[in-house]
């Protein structure tokens, strides 16, 4: 066949051009004598963003068994028949050799992303060949660096506090923040909330009140529109589903008296137990049926307890009626407690264990200062007042007593002589002072029963005789019994010497 030559020439062409190229998906194609091939890729990061770099690298290896050389003209990445990529003239494989080769790009919208590495050379030979590779890749939304989360910081009722952070995980700062909190079925007290900025790494967290139609599971959504960095409007948001529980109102009211610093008061604590938080909380204090004191109290969240405090200055001796007012879960609600309340006892000097000692023509009063109220005492000074009958004398017309402290005492010692035997009480002046104030009282101590000798002429018209002496011989009231029988015994023991004198004589005659 005078044609079969031709044909058979047209069937080698064919077959080397065919020979040049690789399989479609296989990674694999041969020169004139060369074998290269793309063995793989690694994908970094293996799950971009939108947005975000993304390296493929490929691994390019001509065989050991191929006998020559290849040279890499040109590598490129496609995304279907458009390049994104390419890498001119990276080199010369020789036999056995193997050659890494990464590609960037990013991608605009998330998805699952084809494409492929297209390896172009040409061997030693002059054979020119080129390789494909397909690569898939999953394209993930753009990540933000700003996050929101919501939390409750408590088991939520209908009527419970719901908290939104807003975390800045950026370096840099966020501005013209506006977030906002909602549901379906949810009433948000001050919902929407503005901000100037957020520092980069930084975190502010919102608190907002929130009212639920009915208990279960509700949802929430908060959303919060802001500026990045460049100036660009951004868009962030999240919601989160809350098992809701009945509310369950639960609160107590408790008072105690409290001494302290030399005063007392009333202490009033409420206490919130129950799921709901507690609204507009007032107390207020009553004493024989008229108010005496009333205080506000700042709105309490669930597990929380509120103290207020009543001075003493306000507040009658006696018992004290208190209430406590409140409102939850759209109701009002009271609550009330009683205390015995006693003032405190101021610091008061009293004289006690009073002794009464003679001292020659005088006497002695031995006794102790002692403090019997609830607060100190200060400069106490004991004094012996005179009188018609009484006279202050030394080594102690006066004692300084001096700071006296609650509940205890100081000794003193006072003396004074008495004019005639008729005087059963001394004068005695107290002075002190207790709480900033100074106290004087003057007090009769007692002298009945003890020792006492009179003191002699009391001048003109006294008691105990006129002056100069008197009754007996001048010499004032003599105890005229007394003595006689001194005599009696006087003259009786001179008898029985004298007797006795005589009877020893008598041999001597």
């Amino acid at each position: 066949m005078p044609d079969g030559p031709r044909f058979a020439a047209l069937i080698l062409v064919i077959a080397l051009t065919v020979g040049a190229v690789a399989v479609s998906g296989s990674g694999v194609t041969t020169a004139a004598s060369s074998q290269v091939v793309v063995q793989s890729t690694t994908i970094d990061p293996t799950t971009p963003r939108v947005g975000e770099d993304v390296t493929i690298t490929a691994s390019l290896r001509n065989f050991e068994s191929s006998p020559v050389a290849a040279e890499i003209t040109q590598v490129t990445l496609r995304r279907g028949n458009r390049i994104v990529e390419t890498v001119d003239d990276p080199g010369t494989l020789g036999p056995g050799g193997t050659m890494e080769l990464p590609l960037t790009t990013t991608f605009e919208s998330p998805g699952q992303k084809r494409l492929t590495v297209w390896v172009y050379g040409q061997s030693e030979g002059g054979g020119v060949f080129n390789v494909k590779y397909p690569v898939a890749v999953s394209v993930e939304e753009r990540g933000q660096d700003v996050q929101l989360s919501l939390s409750a910081p408590s088991e939520p009722a209908t009527e419970t506090q719901v908290n939104v952070t807003v975390a800045n995980g950026a370096d840099t700062n966020i501005s013209n923040l506006e977030l906002q909190l909602a549901g379906p079925n949810a009433t948000v007290e001050d919902a929407r909330r503005v901000n100037a900025a957020l520092g980069g790494g930084s975190e502010r967290v919102l608190t907002y009140d929130v009212t639920f139609d009915t208990a279960g599971r509700q949802a929430l959504t908060a959303t919060l529109d802001y500026r990045d960095s460049d100036g660009d409007g951004q868009t962030v948001s999240t919601s989160r589903t809350f098992a809701v529980e009945r509310a369950d109102v639960d609160a107590e009211l408790d008072a105690e008296v409290v001494r302290e610093n030399d005063t007392a008061r009333i202490d009033a604590s409420v206490t919130n137990f129950g799921n709901v938080p507690l609204e507009r909380v007032r107390i207020r204090a009553e004493a024989d049926g008229e108010t005496v004191a009333r205080k506000l109290v700042s709105d309490m969240p669930t597990e929380t307890t509120r103290t207020v405090s009543i001075s003493e200055s306000r507040l009658p001796a006696g018992p004290v009626r208190l209430y406590a007012t409140y409102e939850a879960d759209g109701e009002r609600y009271e609550r009330t407690a009683t205390v015995d309340f006693a003032p405190t006892t101021h610091g008061n000097i009293t004289l006690t264990g009073i002794e009464v000692v003679p001292s020659g023509s005088s006497i002695r009063l031995v006794g102790s200062a002692s403090n019997t109220g609830e607060t100190d005492v200060t400069g106490a000074v004991v004094a012996v007042v005179g009188t018609d009958r009484v006279t202050p004398v030394a080594p102690a017309k006066n004692y300084f007593v001096g700071n006296v402290p609650a509940g205890e005492f100081t000794s003193f010692e006072l003396t004074a002589r008495l004019a005639g035997n008729r005087t059963d009480a001394v004068p005695v002046r107290i002075t002190y002072i207790a709480d900033g104030e100074q106290h004087r009282r003057v007090v009769d101590v007692s002298i009945t029963g003890g020792s006492a000798p009179p003191a002699g002429p009391t001048g003109p018209g006294g008691a105990g005789g006129p002056p100069g002496g008197g009754g007996f011989l001048g010499f004032g009231r003599i105890d005229v019994v007394g003595i006689v029988l001194r005599l009696a015994l006087v003259v009786a023991v001179g008898g029985g010497v004298v007797y006795w004198w005589q009877r020893r004589r008598r041999p001597e005659r």
